[in-house]
């Protein structure tokens, strides 16, 4: 008895040791995601030549970043870009959208009950991202003439994000200033559009940098040859 004790003892702990692990890797996977609220503005004017690029590349983003819990808001960068006419109806008229929350993922594989009921959430969220992609992907409206930055920004400030996306080429027109404050927000100009010159492309990515980090927000750019960033891990 004492040697069969003794042979399986090692055993044992590695048993342990592995449900250890299990236990921390099942932990890990329930970390509950901290909810975005995030606010995507495209440029519909005629000077951003990237407006059919934009808007599959929206669609991409959202497919690929938004999760459980998230609050999407999109709108129109144009003239009027801080007015309610730059709300862009999503789903059902309204111009948000709200990630509906998964159940925890069953641990136990043979509760068949449990198993059904996470797909068919999970389905659930999946064919709403797809629905709200596809919707992205279909608004092509003609371009239009003026654009003010400054209005966007100051609309997304007020709708309280923790991130600002912008698919514009960040050319204002409308000289609208006002003051900003994004502290802890981060903003990321996608598909930003290079002009010819290179001068001057340099001199309006140096400006609006300065001018959101001194509203507090971080700031990344990422022009169209760029991949698009996966939340989560490095910008």
């Amino acid at each position: 008895m004492r040697l069969l004790t003794i042979l399986l003892l090692p055993w044992c702990v590695f048993a342990l040791v592995g449900c250890g692990r299990g236990f921390k890797t099942i932990a890990a996977q329930q970390v509950p995601h901290s909810p975005r609220r995030v606010v995507v503005g495209r440029d519909r004017t005629g000077s951003y030549a990237l407006r059919d690029q934009a808007r599959h590349l929206e669609a991409e983003l959202f497919v690929r970043n938004a999760q459980p819990g998230d609050t999407w808001i999109f709108r129109w960068i144009e003239r009027f870009s801080y007015s309610d006419r730059a709300a862009r109806p999503i789903v059902n008229d309204k111009s948000s959208v709200t990630i509906p929350v998964l159940p925890p993922k069953p641990t136990n594989p043979f509760d068949k009950r449990a198993n059904l009921l996470y797909l068919a959430q999970l389905r659930r969220v999946v064919a709403l991202k797809r629905q709200v992609a596809d919707t992205l992907k279909s608004q092509n409206p003609p371009p239009v003439r003026g654009t003010d930055i400054w209005g966007f920004f100051k609309k997304a400030e007020e709708l309280q994000p923790t991130d600002i996306v912008a698919f514009t080429d960040l050319g204002d027109t409308m000289r609208k200033e006002v003051p900003l404050n994004l502290q802890g927000v981060r903003v990321w100009i996608l598909g930003f559009q290079s002009g010819r010159d290179p001068k001057a492309t340099a001199k309006r990515k140096a400006y609006w940098t300065e001018v959101l980090k001194k509203a507090g927000a971080e700031v990344f750019f990422h022009d169209i040859s760029q991949p698009l960033p996966r939340w989560g891990g490095e910008p």
